[in-house]
């Protein structure tokens, strides 16, 4: 009896939601460690040269929306691995359920928050 590989179509398999926000938060978390931090650090010694630097750097923030676009997302993508990573603490420490359906609210939970703070932080970036 010979079995054949089976090549699994993950584009129609449907994760439920708490699935794809544990894929999500390590991907966030991927991202955090090879794009935010660099940016941040190399932002930070830009503008901490001197008050020219910074001044400089401010008005390019302002006059340009893809670098505002940019840092936006970068806040966007660290809000969300800290509420997603919360959300994981608690279930680590049991206190949240582990069941299907306590799963799935607070995963909904969750994605609301992100959305809440999400809005609030882009009307205050841009």
């Amino acid at each position: 009896m010979s079995f054949k590989p089976v090549n699994i179509n993950l584009f129609k398999i449907q994760l439920p939601l708490s699935a794809l926000l544990s894929i999500s938060h390590r991907v966030s978390g991927i991202m955090i460690f090879f794009i935010v931090l660099p940016v941040s650090a190399f932002i930070f010694n830009i503008i901490a040269e001197n008050e020219a630097a910074f001044i400089s750097f401010f008005e390019l923030y302002n006059s340009s929306i893809f670098l505002r676009t940019f840092v936006l997302f970068n806040i966007l993508i660290f809000e969300y691995h800290v509420i997603a990573g919360i959300r994981h603490m608690l279930m680590d420490f049991h206190l949240i359920a582990e069941t299907l359906s306590a799963s799935n609210t607070s995963s909904k939970i969750t994605m609301v928050l992100f959305v809440m703070i999400a809005l609030l932080t882009t009307l205050w970036v841009i």
